[in-house]
């Protein structure tokens, strides 16, 4: 399964982060990275300090936060390969593996030793099919050579690990069975005491022949296991450091949607990133009721539109409808409801199962079967743990969805995308809630807080959520009045209402451009407390709706051409690795293969030895030493060429030839082994941190070559403007994501002053208002950075997304990027200004292109603008 770009960038970070961990302290590791100023920016409210726990202050533990829908498990088994490298330093490492219930054990078992399931694929890529998967009741089958040779991973509860009563369970039980693991072990001499401090002895009354007990919990604290922890928020507690003391694992990695503040959070996947990357639905169309029958009715209808639209894709899409029942003592319970359908609505029996505690209808059904008649689901609770079918589309609750947890569940079943694609029908991109509310607004308000329980933020959260009147209309006179509209249930007094509210005949209230939030919470102080959601919910909905036309709600096209470049007669899309991929380069021209002294050194102690690597020191105790050296190969039958080998496999790159990565790697054992006089047994020893050092190396060179290649793309004159496949800006294009809100309105933004993308800062907002003055400027657009949907442009390693693209009144394309003063001259803005100009160049006059400051050689931003257009100020 080819990982996606959020996923790579969050295992890239978690890399960073173990690599540190060796040099300087891991509390100081995960400083530097959450300071960095993109890192700080995604974990906003998430940004907290390091929190250490007492029972292993020296085992580096962080969290990765990633939504609901965002592949959580796929991105563990990545991590896997990367803690093994990095901080285990083992070709085969040993991982305990937890989740939070028995339920999603089992299920996570199955998935792992299924060859076929993306999961196993994922690890046998990275470990060249030497794994072995064990369900924690398979501990005792576990065998030395299991552990020596494969990258083991035992699945597990917590729950497992924490009883009080050690002696009598069986993960800290004495069991011959696992015998022959112990009297493999160096003996517990003096110098390498450090190394079983803490397992437990068996009970004996000769205390000269102790022993150390032969339990699973001892197993796993000699080898040090790497902790793979699925939902933390759930499993891990500080009530489990002991726990955690008796596994001793090498470093924990935590995976969830919902990190608390000791989580230790390092990177957070933003819930749009997951949108953008085609992984779940959004947003969700919400409708609420006041009757139960009529959300059933309706939900019904729109099931059966969608499998409708679904017949017209490629995919084979069939659209489920999740109703979830009341419990036995409410009105609507699961007998009731499937009544209902069979009686009132005519649905065949064989469309509908239900999956209740005591009834498992769902057991054995292949969903994706296009001959399986499956339609409807009726369930009380959450669905079973692991079931996750991404055709479910509609979710009609008729529970309190404001203090019913299980909504939050059956809400991720439907946000779920269909083959992680997005469909031709905009319909098919969209999730639907159907749900029974006494006031309009209720029900969204809750549903946006159970969306902020599976990741999202707030902003992101208000943002998914698309309220859409009932069919029917019996529920509330205000769903058919103007958007801007709103008919109160009694009279106020003039004075009560802020005066960019228009009032007439006492009750109707009339919003304008001017009204802010503020003016509506003054407003809802005057108001009864069942009327100020539905007063909320209805500015909410105008402050959304087109109430003015915008270019993009007339149909007006606005298309920006792509930079191209030709090679051998073929015309390609001008991005960073299609410019490097044509490009012929060689690592030995990018990298001296020689590793001097104060890169790469390794000194004996009396006590254990020292790595020294670009100036930082790592130390190795004896203890460690003794500790992972029985999982390496015996020394003595290595050789220089079976080093090369070895750093050849884990090194391997897809743009290095073998030929080209194994000279470089002679080459460079050659000259610490020939010239500087390190024996091969030391450079064995060190050989995880020789190969980081090596791969360092790697990157550095490619990032060279990269720089190299993309000079000459800019060099050579085989550029040109693709107008017949452009980037075209359309009206639904930023649906979802957080608005632009001020009280200065704008004219001419393409999708209207209502659908703006939020801005960056103040300065920025000046910028594009001087844009929106500017007589020359047609109409403009907000583009926003790292969206599917933005005009890009290619930089050396990345792309650039430039701020604002407008049309001119002559047709020209102006493109603006806005800096602030003290970014107008770093080498970044200078690699963006410099594309910006050779694609303006390259249109032959049909587009501009400004780097705009907001004071630029004494200029103002209308007087910048105004001389790139060619046109003085008056």
């Amino acid at each position: 399964m080819q990982l996606k770009k959020y996923q790579i960038e969050a295992l890239n970070v978690l890399r960073r982060f173990f690599t540190q961990s060796r040099i300087v302290s891991h509390p100081e590791a995960f400083r530097q990275i959450t300071s960095e100023p993109e890192i700080a920016a995604r974990l906003a409210v998430l940004k907290n300090g390091y929190t250490l726990w007492d029972s292993i202050p020296h085992i580096p533990r962080v969290c990765l936060k990633v939504p609901t829908g965002g592949g959580k498990t796929i991105m563990a088994a990545h991590a896997v390969k990367i803690a093994a490298e990095t901080i285990c330093e083992k070709d085969n490492p040993l991982v305990l593996w937890f989740v939070p219930s028995d339920t999603i054990r089992r299920q996570t078992v199955e998935a792992l030793k299924n060859k076929r399931h993306p999961y196993r694929q994922a690890l046998d890529e990275q470990f060249f099919g030497k794994v072995r998967i064990f369900d924690l009741d398979d501990k005792f089958n576990i065998r030395p050579d299991d552990i020596a040779d494969n990258a083991c991973i035992v699945v597990s509860t917590m729950q497992s690990f924490v009883k009080t009563d050690t002696a009598k369970y069986n993960v800290y039980r004495d069991n011959e069975n696992l015998d022959d693991h112990f009297v493999k072990m160096p003996a517990a001499s003096a110098e390498s005491a450090a190394a079983y401090t803490g397992m437990e002895f068996a009970e004996t009354d000769n205390t000269k022949a102790r022993r150390h007990k032969y339990s699973f919990a001892n197993l796993l604290f000699y080898h040090r296991p790497l902790m793979i922890v699925d939902e933390a928020h759930k499993v891990v507690t500080d009530l489990s450091q002991e726990t955690l003391g008796r596994i001793n694992p090498a470093a924990i990695i935590e995976f969830t949607a919902t990190p608390r503040p000791n989580n230790n959070t390092l990177y957070n996947v933003n819930a749009m990133e997951l949108k953008e990357e085609e992984m779940i639905k959004l947003p969700i169309a919400l409708v609420e009721h006041s009757g139960w029958e009529t959300a059933v009715d309706e939900a019904i209808q729109r099931r059966a539109d969608l499998e409708k639209k679904a017949a017209g894709e490629n995919d084979y899409i069939r659209p489920l409808l999740l109703f979830q029942a009341q419990s036995k003592d409410k009105e609507v319970t699961v007998e009731v409801l499937k009544n209902y359908l069979l009686e009132t609505s005519n649905i065949p029996e064989n469309q509908i199962k239900t999956a209740t505690g005591e009834q498992k209808e769902l057991d054995g059904i292949d969903i994706f079967n296009p001959n399986e008649p499956t339609r409807y689901i009726i369930t009380v609770e959450a669905l079973k743990e692991g079931w996750d079918c991404s055709f479910a589309y509609v979710l009609c609750s008729l529970a309190n969805v404001k203090s019913d947890t299980s909504v939050e569940q059956l809400l991720g079943r439907v946000m779920r995308m269909p083959y992680a694609k997005t469909r031709k029908n905009p319909a098919l991109n969209k999730a639907y809630a159907y749900v029974v509310s006494p006031y309009f607004g209720e029900a969204a308000a809750a549903i946006v807080e159970k969306l902020k329980n599976k990741g999202f933020d707030d902003s992101e959260a208000l943002a998914s959520i698309q309220q859409e009147p009932p069919k029917t209309l019996d529920i509330n006179k205000n769903w058919n009045t103007p958007n801007n509209q709103y008919t109160l249930s009694g009279k106020l007094k003039p004075a009560d209402i802020p005066s960019t509210i228009q009032f007439t005949n006492g009750d109707t209230l009339f919003f304008t451009s001017e009204t802010t939030d503020e003016d509506i919470k003054k407003l809802c102080k005057k108001l009864p407390l069942k009327e100020v959601a539905d007063v909320i919910w209805k500015f909410e909905n105008y402050k959304k709706t087109d109430h003015e036309p915008s270019p993009a709600s007339q149909g007006i096209v606005f298309t920006v051409p792509r930079l191209m470049f030709k090679v051998q007669k073929e015309l390609l899309f001008a991005e960073p690795d299609t410019i490097f991929a044509v490009f012929d380069w060689n690592i030995a021209d990018y990298a001296e293969p020689r590793l001097l002294e104060h890169e790469f050194n390794i000194g004996e102690t009396g006590k254990g030895f020292v790595l020294d690597i670009d100036g930082n020191r790592l130390k190795y105790s004896a203890a460690e030493r003794e500790n992972f050296l029985p999982n390496l190969v015996d020394t003595d039958i290595w050789t220089s060429a079976n080093l090369c080998c070895w750093l050849d496999r884990k090194l391997k790159q897809e743009d290095i030839p073998q030929t080209h990565m194994l000279e470089w790697l002679r080459c460079s054992i050659e000259y610490l082994m020939d010239t500087r006089k390190i024996p091969l047994s030391s450079l064995i020893i060190a050989k995880y941190a020789l190969m980081n050092k090596l791969l360092s190396k790697i990157y550095a060179a490619r990032q060279k070559a990269k720089n190299t290649s993309f000079a000459l793309f800019l060099r050579e004159g085989r550029k040109t403007l693709d107008y017949k496949n452009p980037f075209p800006f359309t009206l639904g294009m930023y649906e979802g994501l957080p608005v632009h809100e001020g009280s200065y309105k704008f004219a001419k933004h393409f999708l209207g002053n209502n659908k703006i993308p939020a801005m960056d800062d103040h300065e920025e907002i000046e910028c594009a208002k001087a844009i929106d003055q500017e007589p020359q400027v047609r109409f403009w657009l907000r583009n926003v950075a790292r969206h599917n949907a933005s005009f890009k442009l290619p930089t050396a390693t990345d792309f650039f997304y430039p701020d604002f693209i407008a049309r001119l009144v002559d047709d020209r394309i102006l493109v603006v990027e806005y800096k602030g003063a003290h970014l107008a001259e770093t080498p970044d803005t200078k690699e963006k200004v410099n594309i910006g100009e050779i694609w303006a160049k390259v249109s032959k006059n049909k587009a501009l292109f400004l780097l705009a400051t907001i004071k630029k050689g004494g200029k103002r931003l209308e007087d910048q603008i105004r001389e790139k257009t060619g046109k003085q100020p008056a």
